[in-house]
């Protein structure tokens, strides 16, 4: 005899644990399914770059207000808000920076580690309705006309109307759907690691496009201004010999490269390689199932995207199966999970489109693309009303 609820979600990330959390306020009786445990809420400060969680979110004004909504107290999560983003060709003169100022808002966005923000959505969970199963796997899936169904390792089975994909990139509910994916290496690894620096960041998210990729400098927040997150995007190649370096050597080299824009690296933490792909789920929808986050679609990091488009997914989906429930529509149906396919696809297959083209344009060594490259940049940067145009889409603002 399984258990019934409205929806079970199967993972409880960023993505998982927002969603469940805006389907109770919306009184859906909700289960999340997660292989993990508990995220713990860290009281403490850190104090040095091993203190920090390596992998951090850059997320956007409209995501931190998706999140607010949810419940969580926002000015209780530790986070870096940045009020300038500086933007360099690192092989010519291009730059472009955009500030909060020139908005008329009080930041563009705000860096926070992952661990951190997900502990503040795990611990509103502990609050809500959600049945939370942590350390759960599951054997199997199966749907019907009427229900989908999973059974646990450990001999549980539940019953639901909707099955929601939040479990990754390699989602095995999007495995069981059955849908194509379109995905291939952009043949670069990301390099993430927490930096302590000699000058402050002044509240500034810096990246510049080197020949072998982008690098990025992302303000975290410690009462000396003087931590930054790491991401340095290279092709493999190079990210394997500067996974290789020695700690000095590799902060020298960083200095370098960001052209000593915060004086010299005086610490780095443990440094983390991960391989970068781009994946995208052709249906978001099929068999009682549906997908959100990276188990829809990944991207490369060079912007900082990823997260708020796995939030915006979401945001439409909570809304989408909330109208559903006061119609008493069948939350499974393939009436109601295309609505949200054709309201998130389009936008996700365009940041997606422009991400690459992104990556293949600093990729190019050809002088005249580089020429045209530095000009494109330097134009654009005097053009405020496009430029002010193009941060606001970037926040979720228009």
């Amino acid at each position: 005899m399984s258990s019934q609820c409205d929806v079970v979600i199967v993972g409880g990330g960023l993505a998982g644990a927002s969603l469940a959390l805006a389907l109770d306020r919306q009184g859906l009786d909700v289960v999340i399914v997660e292989r993990g445990s508990w995220a713990e809420v860290q009281h403490e400060h850190p104090q040095t770059v091993h203190d920090f969680d390596a992998r951090v979110s850059a997320v956007a004004a409209n995501s931190w207000q998706f999140l607010g909504e949810q419940g969580l107290d926002l000015p209780s999560v530790r986070r870096q808000a940045y009020r300038s983003m500086q933007v360099w060709d690192g092989e010519g003169t291009g730059f472009v920076q955009f500030d909060a100022a020139e908005l008329q808002v009080s930041e563009l966005g705000a860096i926070v580690e992952n661990s951190v923000l997900l502990a503040a959505l795990h611990d509103k969970l502990k609050q809500s309705r959600v049945r939370t199963l942590m350390q759960q796997e599951i054997n199997a899936i199966d749907t019907t006309e009427s229900e989908a169904r999973i059974e646990l390792k450990s001999g549980q089975t539940w019953s639901a109307q909707l099955l929601v994909g939040a479990d990754g990139a390699l989602s095995i509910i999007r495995q069981y759907m059955g849908v194509d994916v379109v995905e291939w290496p952009y043949g670069q690894s990301a390099i993430v690691a927490t930096l302590q620096t000699e000058r402050i960041h002044e509240h500034v998210a810096r990246q510049w496009f080197l020949r072998t990729g982008p690098l990025a400098f992302l303000p975290l927040s410690h009462p000396s201004d003087q931590f930054v997150s790491l991401v340095w995007s290279a092709h493999e190649g190079e990210a394997e010999r500067l996974m290789q370096l020695e700690d000095g050597d590799f902060m020298d080299a960083l200095a370098h490269k960001s052209e000593i824009q915060l004086g010299a690296i005086t610490a780095v933490s443990q440094r983390i390689c991960v391989p970068l792909r781009q994946r995208h789920a052709m249906n978001y929808q099929a068999k009682r199932c549906v997908l959100v986050g990276d188990a829809a679609h990944t991207i490369h990091p060079l912007a900082g995207q990823g997260i708020n488009l796995g939030f915006a997914d979401v945001s439409v989906l909570a809304e989408e199966l909330g109208r559903a429930a006061k119609k008493g529509l069948d939350l499974g149906s393939t009436l109601v999970l295309a609505r949200y396919q054709r309201r998130r696809k389009t936008d996700n297959l365009v940041v997606a489109g422009a991400m690459e083209g992104f990556v293949r344009l600093f990729d190019q060594q050809n002088p005249v693309v580089r020429w045209l490259r530095n000009a494109g940049m330097s134009t654009f940067n005097q053009l405020s009303p496009v430029k002010r145009k193009v941060a606001k889409i970037a926040m979720g603002l228009a």
